[in-house]
């Protein structure tokens, strides 16, 4: 149904370690994580792509947690889920679906179409997923599917990336079957318990470190549970049930941290500008602070999460 043309090798790693192979690229200042969900094709695009193994490596194993989740709620696991197949399920912003392909295949999903709008990210859920899975490079802004194609919409982690969460929210009610259900999340910008951007923002700042704007409704709406819910409704969703919550990375030492902070694509582009000593200063200083956290807690990611039905 959509065949990834051949760019370069499968990736070879062990599936417990499976990474897409394009090394981190430097993304626009101001931008979430890589990028902004773009148009096909653009630029932005094109940094999530080559950001791809970045994300992978070690967001993607603390999210698919958050993940899980969301699948639970979307009553596929457990004793929720129907015996026989029958839901069609769409994920959109997918990434490399590590979920997904941990579940799949599932008694109660008759079909699982894995959606991005990066062809890299794409690639990664081809190789998690394999036959498991039908796969489509999109806009979630722009779905190419008839209306009521779905009964289950997941979007874990998009709502903050979105270049239009108003037009993301119409589609996902769009494409659902009457009575179907709808599960997204989204990072909070400085949300609170945030040990992770917000730590690195905190940390480098007094260095120089020019900490970005996020001022995108995707990763400020959250901190209102009361206003998500409102946005959902307005768009015709019920029944809706909204959280706040944290997912945590696999960084288990203060190296782990700050190779995890310098590979951001902001902090990348940031470090590449400084001289020797103040690169070394701030590497440091990432150390000291991932340390000061581990020693009473995580690494973790505020996030939001939202359930709802058409």
């Amino acid at each position: 149904w959509f065949k990834l043309p051949t760019l370069e090798a499968p990736c070879q790693l062990p599936r417990a370690r499976r990474l897409c192979r394009h090394r981190p690229a430097m993304a626009a200042l101001g931008q979430c994580c890589a990028g902004v969900a773009p148009a096909l094709g653009s630029m932005p695009s094109a940094v999530w792509d080559q950001t791809s193994a970045w994300y992978t490596s070690t967001m993607s194993p603390g999210t698919s947690t958050l993940a899980f989740s969301l699948l639970s709620h979307l009553g596929i696991l457990g004793a929720a889920a129907p015996a026989e197949g029958g839901l069609r399920v769409l994920e959109t912003h997918c990434g490399d679906a590590l979920a997904a392909s941990m579940v799949l295949p599932a008694p109660g999903v008759a079909s699982y179409t894995a959606c991005d709008f990066s062809e890299q990210m794409l690639r990664c859920a081809q190789e998690n997923l394999g036959d498991k899975a039908l796969f489509k490079q999109a806009d979630s802004t722009a779905l190419p599917f008839e209306a009521g194609s779905f009964d289950r919409y997941m979007s874990n982690m998009g709502g903050c990336c979105v270049s239009d969460l108003d037009a993301k929210l119409r589609e996902a009610y769009r494409v659902l079957a009457p009575g179907g259900i709808a599960a997204m999340s989204m990072r909070l910008e400085a949300g609170d318990g945030d040990s992770s951007f917000a730590l690195i923002n905190e940390t480098l700042k007094p260095l120089g470190y020019p900490a970005a704007a996020q001022d995108r409704e995707g990763l400020q709406l959250g901190k209102d549970l009361a206003a998500l819910k409102a946005k959902l409704r307005s768009v015709g969703f019920k029944g809706e049930v909204a959280w706040r919550t944290w997912v945590i990375l696999p960084l288990h030492d203060e190296f782990a941290f700050s190779s995890f902070a310098t590979s951001f694509p902001h902090v990348q582009k940031w470090f590449s500008g400084l001289d020797e000593a103040t690169r070394a200063e701030a590497t440091e200083a990432l150390r000291a602070a991932g340390k000061a956290v581990l020693e009473t807690g995580a690494i973790q990611v505020a996030v939001a999460a939202v359930v709802a039905k058409k």
